[in-house]
């Protein structure tokens, strides 16, 4: 059953939309009534969420699409013709990141993060456009992250989020005649499987960093992506939306001490474990 008529009709492509954030946006657009073309290279979990979907009695389908290929954005985009005959938003969620600084970081693993989180956010803008020109006003929300607002550790991601936030900005003005708007949502640690799979102390350490002191839950991110996509949110584009509990607002000195008090808790610990000899 849908819950809420607000894109009653529409028709929505999520990419990396078979688990964690993409997932959560996928049934909350489907639950507000939108079909939703739901993209992965992940098929096996794409298709079972699909399903999952369609047996709550709502309306999604599955593509596979490696968001680097053209070739499969040229599927795609037929396939949504085929489908809807339009598209009233693209969500461009689909991301990578390497945990690594720069004197590690291989350049085949600079270029596959440019090409995912760079690349892919292109392309889909690209191959999209007539279909959302076709239903405007029309809607594409580019998800960065905070590490597109300030530097993180790991240079490939700074930069790959950085160059979305800039092209955000550039296709807001391009297709600011088509009558679509253009937004990127920057968001601080999410509870998915990504962050889950975070080498150990990661996630404290974030969370030390964050004022509100936690992690978002994919579907408080979801809200965001899906004002920004509704008639709500008709007169914003080429804004950058932070969602991070403060992180960015915090300053430095709420980061320093932030992270010493989870440098101390560290030592804490450490100190009060039995001594097991070498």
């Amino acid at each position: 059953m849908t819950t809420d008529p607000a894109f009653h009709g529409r028709s929505v492509c999520v990419t990396g939309g078979a688990r964690g954030l993409g997932a959560a946006l996928a049934r909350r657009f489907a639950q507000a009534g939108a079909h939703v073309h739901l993209c992965d290279v992940l098929e096996d979990e794409g298709a079972a969420l699909v399903a999952r979907l369609l047996a709550d009695g709502l309306s999604a389908s599955f593509h596979r699409l490696d968001v680097a290929a053209e070739a499969d954005w040229d599927a795609l985009t037929e396939a949504i013709a085929a489908r809807s005959g339009r598209l009233d938003v693209l969500v461009n969620n689909a991301g990578i990141i390497i945990r690594k600084p720069m004197a590690t970081t291989t350049r085949a693993e600079w270029d596959q993060a440019m090409a995912v989180n760079v690349t892919g956010v292109f392309l889909g803008m690209r191959h999209c456009r007539p279909l959302l020109a076709r239903a405007a006003p029309a809607a594409i929300v580019n998800i960065s992250s905070t590490a597109g607002l300030i530097a993180h550790g790991d240079p490939s991601y700074t930069a790959s989020k950085w160059a979305v936030r800039g092209l955000t900005k550039s296709a807001a003005l391009e297709f600011a005649p088509d009558r679509i708007r253009v937004n990127s949502v920057h968001p601080a640690m999410i509870a998915t499987p990504l962050t889950f799979a975070a080498p150990a102390g990661h996630m404290e350490a974030n969370r030390a960093a964050i004022p509100m002191g936690r992690e978002a839950s994919p579907d408080e991110i979801a809200n965001i992506v899906l004002f920004l996509a509704s008639d709500q949110a008709s007169f914003m584009t080429g804004s950058e939306v932070a969602a991070d509990g403060g992180l960015t607002t915090g300053g430095v000195a709420h980061l320093r001490a932030g992270v010493q008090a989870h440098l101390r808790a560290g030592v804490q610990r450490a100190a009060t474990r039995p001594d097991t000899g070498s």
